[in-house]
């Protein structure tokens, strides 16, 4: 499953450049709008199996869902990312 493996990459490193780690949050929204080449429906999918893998956090907000980057899993995010180039 490449594509999935290319979304979650993806999403990830959106996710690390907008500093979405820890406290800060961002709504999967905002993500459906950065990456524009997948449809939001992809990356609902995306973002639920890198919750799975312990990845991210969800986070409820009044406006919605929010996602986050899990701090202690941060090499590993890096490692994930830096695969892409």
């Amino acid at each position: 499953m490449k594509i999935n493996d290319d979304l979650e990459r993806d999403i990830l490193s959106t996710l690390f450049k907008h500093g979405c780690i820890g406290k800060h949050h961002t709504p999967i929204i905002n993500l459906c709008k950065n990456l524009n080449q997948y449809s939001c429906k992809e990356i609902k999918k995306g973002i639920t199996s890198l919750r799975k893998k312990q990845l991210i956090n969800i986070y409820k907000t009044y406006h919605g869902i929010d996602v986050r980057i899990v701090p202690s899993k941060l090499k590993e995010i890096k490692i994930i990312i830096e695969k892409e180039y």
